[in-house]
């Protein structure tokens, strides 16, 4: 990892620093070559905090307290991107579901010891995901525009921030997430993933738990949650700021997200190999300040520091595979020195 680093601020000034490893020379078509992507820090994405709701935690929500117009919804489920309910003998899907509210439940850290609470939500406007981003090709996805009440002022504000297309919507995901980033499967509680937040980006990027066919979606959507948010260690602390871009590729096949065009100006260097539970092995750390050796010492059951014998240092996607043949994901990125 020090290696890495030291050539990393070399190729800075001199735009070159030895050949990274990548797959087998890639052609790709335009779509595919959109590889460098925006990522952010926040796991939900909701805008739980600047709210009045500082230190609430979002753990997901009630699949069994959804109502309509008073009536309560039975049957909700969540089915490849949609949410689904019944009403009497009716089944309410796509925009049925304008004015439905739901439950959350919520983890209050401000009292000690942190107690559970419920959070209200309404579904404002659904509408169909646009086909861009479906690099499978698979359909079905909703986005949902969220209301969430807040009791103070006894008000509804939109519950997801502004994406980079300016809008606030959410993608409903059959599983939920605790904070330590752990998918958790529930058969009580569902996710809305904002798409400002990883768990959308990351299904939005092609990595639908639901789809068939080309090997675990569910395990490489979870890995590149950890992907995006740089947590290295797996406990669900993020090693990276938002808007920082990353060069990302899968062993899926056939592979979803493909190796891009090799950036140099500035250059993107490898960075790591991931599982479901972070990183296998690193080269070095997307940001200069959180120095490799350090974030290796943070996860001594996960990652050995450079110089130490079994040192879990890779610079090449066949190092990876040598540490964890199931490695699913890597990534390259930027030594970024100063925020995005």
């Amino acid at each position: 990892m020090k290696q890495s680093v030291r050539c990393a601020l070399l190729s800075l000034a001199l735009l070159a620093c030895g050949a990274v490893e990548t797959p087998a020379p890639v052609h790709t078509a335009t779509a595919e070559q959109a590889m460098v992507k925006k990522q952010g820090m926040q796991m939900q994405g909701m805008q739980m905090q600047g709210m009045q709701m500082q230190g609430m935690q979002m753990q997901g929500m009630s699949l069994g307290s959804v109502t309509m117009s008073g009536d309560t919804l039975t049957n909700v489920r969540v089915v490849k991107g949609e949410l689904i309910a019944e009403r009497d003998s009716t089944t309410l899907r796509g925009t049925d579901l304008i004015g439905a509210r739901l439950q959350a439940q919520v983890r209050n850290t401000n009292v000690d010891p942190p107690a559970n609470a419920v959070a209200l939500y309404r579904i404002v406007d659904i509408e169909v995901e646009d086909d861009r981003n479906d690099p499978t090709d698979t359909g079905n996805t909703y986005l949902y525009t969220l209301d969430q009440f807040v009791p103070d002022d006894n008000t509804w504000r939109r519950a997801c921030q502004a994406d980079d297309d300016g809008r606030r919507v959410a993608i409903p995901l059959a599983a939920i997430w605790d904070e330590r980033g752990n998918r958790i499967e529930s058969g009580t509680m569902f996710t809305f993933g904002c798409t400002t937040g990883v768990i959308a980006k990351c299904y939005r990027w092609g990595y639908r738990p639901w789809v068939t066919g080309r090997g675990d979606l569910v395990a490489t959507h979870q890995t590149c949650t950890r992907m995006a948010r740089a947590d290295y260690c797996g406990n669900g602390v993020p090693h990276t700021r938002n808007g920082t871009t990353i060069n990302i590729w899968d062993r899926l096949s056939p592979p979803i997200q493909k190796h891009g065009p090799v950036q140099l100006l500035p250059p993107m260097l490898f960075e790591a190999g991931w599982n479901t539970g972070g990183a296998v092995c690193m080269s070095t750390s997307r940001w200069l300040l959180d120095d490799g050796l350090a974030i290796a010492q943070l996860c001594p059951d996960r990652l050995v520091p450079p110089g130490l014998l079994l040192a879990t240092v890779c610079e090449t996607v066949t190092q990876v595979l040598l540490f964890d043949p199931n490695a699913r994901m890597f990534n390259e990125s930027r030594i970024n020195l100063v925020g995005p």
